[in-house]
């Protein structure tokens, strides 16, 4: 399954380029700005999604009362992976994440390329992507304006493509945990 980027790219894509490119100028992406925000063209087809109800790892189960929040989505692997594009779905019920399409305010603490966009009708998109693997564990934080208590388990995520070896990766390498501190 390959994702296509706004720009065109799929994430093995951008993987390459950033291997053809690595080495030139300032690679850190230290200000996030990456002047582009993925756009999904197709449903997956067997990716790999966290079960409501079945907390994963660092999950809450816990209501936190409403206001601003942040949700913590937590990345681990044990393979190589270069890169991965996940999204986690949302009811609009209980309110929406902070900031619309790639100005959602969302932080990431691992290297390479963040790409973020929130459709404001209840899918978040998350991608990270590096010329060689990531080092794990990631934690991507987002800001979330709740209009009620919310817990790890109101946010479904379905990681969508991996990348490793410069290839399409196994989707089951990626383990995502979502918690509410």
């Amino acid at each position: 399954m390959i994702r296509t980027l706004k720009s065109g790219l799929t994430i093995g894509m951008l993987v390459a380029a950033l291997t053809l490119t690595s080495g030139c100028g300032d690679n850190d992406n230290s200000e996030n700005d990456n002047g582009g925000s993925p756009n999904p063209t197709s449903t997956p087809a067997g990716g790999r999604t966290a079960t409501p109800g079945t907390p994963a790892p660092g999950a809450t189960s816990t209501p936190i009362a409403s206001g601003r929040r942040t949700v913590e989505f937590r990345f681990e692997s044990v393979a190589a992976i270069q890169g991965f594009q996940i999204q986690a779905a949302y009811s609009t019920a209980t309110g929406n994440f902070t900031g619309s399409a790639d100005e959602v305010n969302c932080t990431a603490n691992g290297g390479g390329i963040f790409v973020k966009n929130d459709n404001d009708t209840g899918t978040l998109t998350l991608s990270v992507a590096n010329t060689t693997a990531l080092t794990f564990p990631i934690t991507i934080g987002c800001a979330y304006d709740a209009t009620t208590p919310i817990t790890g388990n109101d946010f479904t995520v379905t990681v969508q493509e991996v990348t490793e070896n410069n290839a399409p990766g196994n989707v089951a390498d990626l383990t995502v945990g979502v918690r509410v501190p």
